[in-house]
C-alpha cells in the first residue's frame, strides 16, 4: 500500500506540523519546503512566524527567513516576530522587516535583548501594519520622515530612548494611534504642544521620569481607558485645572498618591479599580471619589478606604457595583450611602459587624461574601431586628463564620425575594443546623465537603419554589428536605443515612444525579423508583 504524501494532507494540518518545528533548524525546514514545492501546490503558509536566531549563525538564520517568507509571493502574514540575540546592522534588520512588509504584515514584534535598533525605514510604506511591539531595545534615532500611517496599537517594553530621542518623537510618527502600552520606560519632558488626539487607551506600567501621570494625561484629550501601575500619579500639587472629560475607566495598581489636586476632575468616569494603592498627606479613596461624580463600578483591594475625619461623600450615590477585597472596615461609615447599589462583593473583609454595613444598600440584588482568605473572625454576629435586604435576589456565602444557628436563619428570613443561594461551608462556622427557609428560592447550591463528620450537624431546607439544586454534604449526619414539588434538576451527594427525610422531595426531578454513601439509601432508592416505574406502566 502506497503511503500518502504530506502534500495531500489538509492545509490546516500541514500548517500545524510546521508550527511545531524548531524554526532555527534551517536545514530540515528548508528541505521540507523544497520537497513540498516539488510534490504539489502550496498555497498557504503559517500566518504567525516566529524567528529566533539563538545558536545559529547569521547566514543560516537569514537564509531560513528568506526560504520561509519568500516561498510564495502571494501570502499574507498576520504576525511576524523577530527575536534577535546577535548584533545586526540597520540594513540587515531592514531586510528582515521588509520580508514581512512585502507580505502585508498586520502585527510586528521586535526583541533585540537590549541592543540598539534603528527603526526600519520600510515600515513607512507599510499600510497594513496595525500593531507594533518593541521589547528590550534602545532607540537612538527616529528619522524625521519616519511614519507609521496605519498603526493602531503600540507596545513598548523596556525600551530606552538615547540622546535627544524621546517617546514623544516616536509617537509623532503614529497619527492614528488608539492603544498605547508603556512598561519600564523613562518619560522625558513631554512638550506642552504635543497631543495624541486619536489615543483611546493608555497603559503606564512602571514608568519613571520627571512627568507625572496627570501631566501625561494633558496630551490625551479623548482618552477613555487608563491603567497605571507602579508609577507616579500625583507627585506634586498641580494648581491648574486638569479635566479628563472623556475618561471612562481608571485602574490604579501598586502605587502611592501623595496629593489629589483640588481642581482635578473625572466627570465621565464610570469604572475605577484601586489595587494596593497607598495614600500619604491625608488623602484616601474618598478623596478620589469626590472627583468622580458619575462613578458606577468601584473595586478597592488592599487600600485604605477612608480617614476618620471624613464624614460626608455624596458621590457614592451613583455606585451600582462595589467590590471590597482584603481590607478592614472598623465602624459603620456615616458617609457611605449607596442608594443605587445593585451588586456587592465582600472578599476577605474584616468587619465589626456586617449587619450595620448592608442596610445602606436598599436596592441590593446580588451579594457575595467570601472569607476564604480571612483570619476566621465572625462576619455575621447577632442580626438585629431592623436588619432587612428587601431587594436581594442572589446571595453567596463562601467560608463565612456566623455567631450561631439563629444568625443564619434570621439572615435568610430577612431576604424576602431571595431566588439564588450558594453556601460553601468552612471547617468551623459555629453553625450546627443550617435552617434554610425561603419560599421564593429557585436555585440552591451547598458544598459541605471540608471538615470532619459531626454529630447533630446538618441542614433543614424548606424551599417549596425550588427548581434547581446542587447539594454536596459528606460530613453531616442530619438532613431534612421539605416538600419541593417544582424541582426539575437535582445533583445530590450525601453521607446521611436519613434517606426517608429527603427522598420523597425529589420525585418531580427530570434530571437527577444521586450519590449516597450508604447501602440503606441505595436499597431504598431502588425500591422507590421501581414503584414509580410500575405506576407509570399501569
Amino acid at each position: 500500500m502506497e503511503e500518502p504524501s504530506i502534500s495531500e494532507l489538509p492545509d490546516e494540518l500541514i500548517l500545524k506540523i510546521f508550527s511545531l518545528l524548531p524554526l532555527y533548524e534551517e536545514s530540515i525546514a528548508t528541505r521540507l519546503l523544497n520537497r513540498l514545492r516539488m510534490e504539489g501546490p502550496w498555497k498557504l503558509v503559517p500566518n504567525v512566524s516566529v524567528f529566533d536566531d539563538s545558536y545559529k549563525s547569521f547566514v543560516n538564520f537569514m537564509s531560513f527567513v528568506y526560504a520561509s517568507l519568500l516561498f510564495n509571493e502571494s501570502q499574507i502574514l498576520e504576525r511576524f516576530h523577530l527575536m534577535l540575540n546577535q548584533k545586526y546592522s540597520a540594513s540587515d534588520i531592514n531586510v528582515l522587516v521588509k520580508f514581512a512588509v512585502n507580505r502585508s504584515v498586520r502585527k510586528l514584534r521586535i526583541q533585540t535583548f537590549e541592543n540598539t535598533l534603528e527603526l526600519p525605514s520600510c515600515l513607512s510604506s507599510c499600510v497594513t501594519l496595525k500593531s507594533l511591539i518593541l521589547r528590550q531595545l534602545s532607540i537612538e534615532v527616529v528619522p524625521s520622515c519616519f511614519r507609521l500611517p496605519s498603526l493602531k496599537s503600540l507596545h513598548l517594553f523596556s525600551v530606552e530612548f538615547s540622546g535627544d530621542v524621546s517617546l514623544a518623537s516616536l509617537l509623532q510618527s503614529c497619527p492614528g494611534l488608539e492603544y498605547l502600552v508603556v512598561r519600564d520606560v523613562k518619560f522625558k519632558t513631554v512638550p506642552r504642544w504635543f497631543q495624541l488626539s486619536s489615543l483611546r487607551s493608555l497603559h503606564l506600567l512602571s514608568i519613571s521620569g520627571c512627568e507625572s501621570v496627570a501631566s501625561i494625561l494633558s496630551m490625551c484629550p479623548f482618552l477613555e481607558d487608563l491603567v497605571v501601575k507602579q508609577s507616579q500619579v500625583f507627585n506634586h500639587y498641580e494648581p491648574t485645572l486638569i479635566t479628563c472629560r472623556t475618561l471612562k475607566t481608571l485602574i490604579l495598581r501598586e502605587l502611592t498618591i501623595s496629593v489629589v489636586p483640588a481642581m482635578f476632575c473625572l466627570p465621565s468616569l464610570k469604572t475605577m479599580h484601586l489595587l494596593s494603592v497607598g495614600f500619604t498627606g491625608g488623602e484616601s479613596v474618598a478623596s478620589l471619589l469626590r472627583i468622580c461624580p458619575v462613578l458606577e463600578d468601584l473595586v478597592v483591594k488592599q487600600t485604605q478606604v477612608t480617614h476618620s475625619n471624613e464624614c460626608t461623600l455624596s458621590s457614592c450615590r451613583t455606585l451600582k457595583t462595589l467590590t471590597l477585597s482584603e481590607l478592614s472596615i472598623k465602624v459603620a461609615l456615616p458617609w457611605f450611602r449607596l442608594p443605587l447599589l445593585k451588586t456587592l462583593h465582600l472578599l476577605s473583609v474584616k468587619f465589626e459587624t456586617i449587619a450595620s454595613f448592608l442596610p445602606i444598600c436598599p436596592l441590593l440584588e446580588y451579594l457575595v461574601v467570601d472569607q476564604s482568605k480571612e483570619d476566621g473572625s465572625v462576619v455575621f454576629k447577632e442580626v438585629p431586628h431592623w436588619f432587612r435586604l428587601p431587594s436581594l435576589k442572589s446571595l453567596h456565602l463562601l467560608s463565612v463564620k456566623f455567631s450561631g444557628d439563629d444568625s443564619v436563619a434570621k439572615l435568610i428570613r430577612n431576604c424576602p425575594v431571595l431566588e439564588d443561594l450558594v453556601i460553601n461551608k468552612t471547617r468551623d462556622d459555629n453553625v450546627m443546623i443550617f435552617n434554610i427557609k425561603a419560599f421564593s428560592l429557585r436555585s440552591l447550591s451547598i458544598d459541605n465537603s471540608i471538615g470532619n463528620v459531626k454529630k447533630n450537624h446538618g441542614f433543614v431546607i424548606n424551599a417549596p419554589s425550588l427548581e434547581k439544586m446542587d447539594f454536596k454534604d459528606t460530613f453531616s449526619n442530619f438532613l431534612v428536605f421539605e416538600h419541593m414539588p417544582e424541582v426539575t434538576e437535582a445533583n445530590v451527594q450525601v453521607l446521611c443515612g436519613h434517606s426517608n427525610m429527603f427522598i420523597g422531595s425529589l420525585t418531580s426531578a427530570r434530571l437527577l444525579s444521586l450519590c449516597c454513601l450508604s447501602s440503606e439509601v441505595t436499597t431504598m432508592l431502588l425500591n422507590h423508583f421501581l414503584k414509580i416505574l410500575l405506576l407509570c406502566s399501569i
